[in-house]
């Protein structure tokens, strides 16, 4: 029988009123300094629902994060054809985009339209899904809805981070796909819309029937395509959010539906007189 221990650490840093100048010459007082105080009742915990969503969270963006070092030959492999399709794509970027706007036009296409607004707002359509679900009676469609907020969060933070660092200029920028500025406000590598609406897209997908799994996929497919269409991104950013965001919507809902547990998990909590603290929750079995 599996038998789960959780240690609360708590770590607890107070904020005085003054100046950094003040407070160093003033004598050093209790209230901030490092305390580990072990599980009592002067600890206010969260709400259970919301403690175990921010355990959950940060224990998947932590297998997710180290995930490179747990890599199989089919994820390397995988992973190696990512890289090769990214950079083949880089060379051919302003002549597949091209191509897509000489056959675009000028003329606005209804359905592109609607799938460009679906491609921005993925987080509200996926938040919208869940309270169908909520006032459907649903469970499937609230769990899914669920673990897609997830995803999609956990997809923004890692494109957003990986982006800021590639600095690869849009076309909106720059006239040239080899234009690249790194730490500056370019972010159009990996494509932030692409990610996450094919993140959203893996997770209602997942183990679903081949025929409604390519309906989803589909879907995200259409709105990433928009992103070409209106020249927000080159082919290779889309291609690379979209491997991106699969990745991460499967690995989410492989992990909420399989059971995945983490060890280490950070939480917020409050102490007693209202201080913030933040506790460290450390798992293990026997």
């Amino acid at each position: 029988m599996i038998k789960v221990f959780s240690v609360t650490l708590l770590i607890l840093s107070f904020f005085q009123a003054g100046g950094m100048v003040a407070n160093a010459q003033q004598p050093e007082n209790d209230q901030r300094r490092l305390r580990i105080l072990e599980p009592s009742e002067e600890i206010q915990r969260l709400d259970p629902a919301f403690e175990m969503i921010m355990d959950k969270l940060d224990g998947d963006l932590k297998y997710i994060l180290s995930s490179p070092v747990r890599l199989t030959p089919k994820g390397t492999a995988v992973t190696g054809l990512t890289l090769l399709g990214t950079l083949f794509l880089l060379n051919e970027d302003e002549d597949y985009l091209s191509g897509i706007s000489d056959s675009a036009g000028d003329s606005s296409n209804y359905s592109l339209d609607r799938l460009k607004v679906l491609a921005r707002n993925v987080p509200s359509t996926t938040a919208g899904l869940y309270l169908l679900g909520y006032f459907l009676g649903d469970k499937n469609l609230k769990s899914n809805s669920l673990e897609g907020l997830e995803a999609v969060a956990i997809t923004a933070l890692i494109t957003a981070s990986s982006g800021y660092v590639i600095g690869h200029k849009s076309p909106q920028n720059s006239t040239s796909s080899d234009s690249f500025q790194p730490f500056d406000r370019y972010r159009s590598m990996p494509d932030m819309n692409s990610s996450l609406i094919f993140s959203m897209a893996s997770v209602y997908a997942y183990e679903k029937p081949t025929l409604e799994a390519l309906l989803y996929y589909g879907i995200a497919a259409g709105a990433a395509y928009t992103q070409l269409h209106f020249k927000q991104a080159w082919p290779s950013d889309v291609f690379l959010g979209a491997v991106i965001g699969t990745a991460i919507g499967r690995t989410v809902a492989s992990r909420s539906r399989k059971g995945g547990e983490g060890d280490v998990t950070l939480l917020p909590v409050l102490e007693h007189n209202g201080h913030a603290a933040l506790g460290l929750k450390v798992e293990f079995k026997l």
